[in-house]
């Protein structure tokens, strides 16, 4: 399974690198960094990550060792299945409504918090990412229904 992983991730960083390619991905004196610079660097430090895995799990070989207990499979499967949740219900709902659901969510249930102090993180933590992203950096997100409601469109 390790192997898989590191594989996994390799690819995923040559798709990031390849990506990067077509845009430019060097330091421009006047503008500083340019489109594909970040990404380009971000796929290279993925791809290190892959072949270290790689290495790691071939030289640590662990014959009929189980990658995961089941109880390790719940714990993880009780955080993928609410953010895959997340992103399909992005895609009709928008981005701040399902954010807020799930962060409820998760900081009652992962969390421990009461509904009062979950509903007060949810609240705080859209309204943040509306702020940064809405208003600061002026990049609008993908709105949903309740936000055309609101005249946020």
């Amino acid at each position: 399974m390790e192997m898989a992983t590191a594989a996994a991730l390799a690819v995923f960083a040559g798709a990031v690198i390849a990506g990067s390619l077509k845009l430019h991905v060097g330091w421009a004196p006047q503008t500083g960094p340019q489109s594909g610079y970040f990404p380009f660097r971000l796929g290279v430090l993925l791809g290190v990550a892959s072949a270290i895995l790689f290495l790691q799990a071939a030289l640590g070989a662990r014959d009929g060792e189980a990658f995961a207990t089941r109880e390790q499979a719940m714990r993880s499967l009780a955080i993928f299945v609410p953010t895959v949740l997340l992103v399909l219900a992005m895609v009709w709902g928008g981005t701040y409504a399902p954010t807020a659901l799930y962060l409820l969510f998760m900081a009652r249930r992962h969390g421990g918090f009461s509904w009062r102090k979950s509903a007060a993180v949810a609240v705080v933590a859209v309204i943040a990412l509306y702020l940064l992203f809405e208003a600061w950096f002026q990049v609008p997100l993908h709105k949903g229904p309740l936000e055309a409601w609101l005249g946020l469109q």
